[in-house]
């Protein structure tokens, strides 16, 4: 007789299959701009410098995020060099750690062991996870953290158990190491209202174990303390006044400012199981328990919150998936036992859409998609079978197979290539070797300098980016106005122009000064004439 798997082994083969997954063409895919170069060019100078504590780029200090992106990324570069690899690792492995957080707790919760199982196989092919798990940025470490700041609060309030309240708190520090004040903010407010809910002072107070900011402020507070001893007034102004409260109160990038804005991002965020996940946020609204209460708060709590943010970005309501994918996995049982196409088609129909979006979506990237688009025909051809035969069981490991090896197939089939063009690579070697000053004009790819080791210079003038000016202070590059320019110019000038600026730098007053050198894919090389005044 066969037994059955132990539940830390499936946790094992989860880890695995995740971390292979996220970690699948790494090596061919280049830090983008104008963001994972930043993390990536930061962390490539903490070990050229030796100094684990302050972040610098371009050698000088910088205050975006705290340190624990730059110390894991840092790490990896030791190891295994500066490398597209080593880039990538640290959000592979805090996806797949991710992956096994998740089973574990809904496990720890619910007692159900499918029901784990399934949350699990869920996240780690929810589309977001996905893409933030190959991407060089701060997002994947947070969730690694917030959950169990969120799932330990949860247990430790319904279950007395100041062990858990303590757990909460130090994820909670690791979470402000990873992403600044907000990973204790946000889960704090959660736990608060969902405590609310419950009408019970007890509750409240229970989330102030005493142990619990003990272990926080040991955990966070030595770097952020030593970091105001070292920089002063300067490194609280940047990290917690512009990167918190004027992000918050101005928008970064106006044009992202819809009210609606995440209520596109969450259902896309989800896919393919964005059927399962609000089919279940609807169908338990009049027999909702604890557990239900405390996902919906997580989850729509989270985008209220960013809502109201003044800046917009696309990962900033990224730990909402969490609480959606367990909603998810709580539709299993009737998703087993039920016939009705309701709740099958909330699995079916989202799957098929996923794979048509990103089959269209394959149009615009370069490269062979054969190999996934017979997949794509295959799985979906097993997903009706298995849907006639009513083999429900079957239809959720097919349909997360597939996606796995789906998206898999789409890294070398294209993903690859198109990431190449949202680096510098296009333009480094031919830029770089041309001999004489050398200027990019309005925006600066970081990974410039971290391809090269070469910091150029940024020409840029105030009024070509309409938004709050305080924003032009978190930028540390070298820069110039279109007068110092000229006034510094010394034999051979070279300007790159990005596509995206075309049209500014066709407005630009120095515009005349200057003659096309070279078009590349990305941009346009250019070349100041010495005899024009």
């Amino acid at each position: 007789m066969n037994r059955p798997l132990r539940f830390p082994v499936i946790l094992g083969m989860l880890f695995f299959v995740a971390f292979v997954m996220y970690l699948w063409g790494a090596q061919q895919m280049p830090v983008t701009d104008p963001v994972e170069s930043n993390y990536a060019l930061t962390a490539k100078e903490m070990v050229l410098s030796g100094d684990w504590i302050s972040p610098q780029i371009y050698g000088t200090y910088w205050y975006d995020k705290p340190a624990l992106v730059y110390w894991l990324l840092s790490a990896s570069y030791t190891v295994f060099g500066f490398t597209n690899l080593a880039s990538r690792l640290p959000a592979a492995l805090c996806g797949a750690l991710t992956v096994v957080l998740m089973g574990w707790y809904v496990m720890r919760i619910t007692k159900d062991r499918d029901m784990a199982v399934c949350a699990a196989a869920f996240l780690g092919t929810a589309l977001e996870v996905w893409i933030i798990s190959h991407a060089v940025i701060t997002d994947s470490m947070l969730l690694l953290f917030t959950l169990p700041t969120l799932f330990s609060g949860y247990i430790g309030v319904t279950e007395k158990s100041g062990k858990h309240i303590t757990l909460a708190w130090a994820a909670a520090g690791l979470a402000c190491l990873a992403k600044g004040p907000v990973g204790l903010v946000l889960p704090g407010m959660i736990l608060f209202l969902w405590c609310l809910t419950r009408r019970s002072v007890r509750d409240v107070l229970r989330l102030f174990f005493p142990a619990g900011p003990v272990v926080f402020l040991l955990i966070a507070a030595p770097w952020y303390w030593t970091m105001y001893s070292l920089h002063g007034q300067v490194f609280l102004d940047q990290l917690i006044g512009l990167h918190n409260v004027t992000r918050a109160l101005s928008s970064e990038h106006p044009e992202d400012n819809y009210f609606f804005y995440y209520l596109l991002v969450l259902p896309v965020a989800l896919l393919p199981w964005t059927g399962l996940s609000f089919y279940s946020m609807v169908k338990r609204w009049k027999e909702r328990d604890t557990l239900y209460d405390f996902l919906m708060i997580w989850c729509w709590g989270t985008i209220l919150f960013y809502t109201l943010v003044a800046t917009k970005y696309i990962t900033y309501t990224y730990i909402a998936v969490a609480p959606a994918i367990v909603l998810a996995a709580l539709t299993l049982k009737e998703f087993l036992s039920s016939d009705s196409k309701l709740v099958h088609g909330a699995l079916v129909y989202p799957y098929l859409l996923t794979l048509v979006a990103i089959a269209a979506g394959t149009y615009f990237l370069p490269g062979d998609f054969l190999s996934y688009y017979v997949i794509a025909v295959y799985s979906g051809f097993l997903l009706v079978t298995q849907w006639k035969k009513k083999q429900y069981g079957s239809m959720l490991i097919l349909s997360s197979a597939a996606m796995a090896v789906g998206l898999s197939c789409l890294v070398f089939g294209g993903l690859t290539g198109y990431i190449a063009t949202r680096s510098s690579l296009d333009m480094n070697e031919y830029f770089h070797s041309l001999p004489g000053q050398h200027y990019f004009f309005k925006s600066y790819p970081p990974s410039y300098t971290y391809y090269t080791d070469e910091v150029a210079v940024r020409v840029y003038d105030a009024g070509m980016v309409q938004r709050d000016a305080r924003w032009e202070t978190k930028y540390a590059v070298p820069t110039v106005t279109t007068d110092e320019l000229f006034a510094r110019a010394d034999g051979p000038v070279y300007l790159y122009v990005d596509k995206s600026d075309a049209d500014t730098f066709a407005e630009w007053s120095g515009r005349d000064r200057f003659t096309e050198n070279k078009a590349l894919p990305s941009g346009t090389v250019y070349e100041m004439e010495a005899d024009k005044p």
